[in-house]
């Protein structure tokens, strides 16, 4: 039976330093908190965009109907007062027209 010679690796001492979050975002500047790098990912709190873009549509509801507000201008308010799309915009428009009109 064949033995098998190895070389052992020689014994070095790293010493890493030990940085926290706090220091690195420092060095980095980056401007973020340990409490929002912790916070990332999870759901915002407060109302959703679809409870807000539902809200301004009943605010406008009667308008709507009667002709007074366009689609467009309905479309404009969801772009400027919630942070969404022309394309996001156009489809809330359309799920809470729906939805209102079967209400109604």
């Amino acid at each position: 039976m064949a033995t098998r010679k190895t070389t052992a690796k020689p014994k070095t001492e790293e010493k890493s330093e030990s940085v926290t979050l706090e220091q690195a975002l420092k060095e980095e500047d980056e401007g973020r908190t340990p409490e929002s790098i912790r916070n990332e990912g999870k759901r915002p709190v407060g109302p959703s965009k679809m409870e807000q873009a539902t809200k301004i549509m009943e605010e406008m509801w009667d308008d709507i109907q009667s002709g007074k507000v366009k689609r467009k201008d309905v479309i404009q308010r969801f772009m400027e007062e919630i942070p969404l799309s022309k394309a996001g915009s156009s489809t809330y428009y359309g799920t809470i027209k729906a939805r209102l009109s079967k209400d109604a």
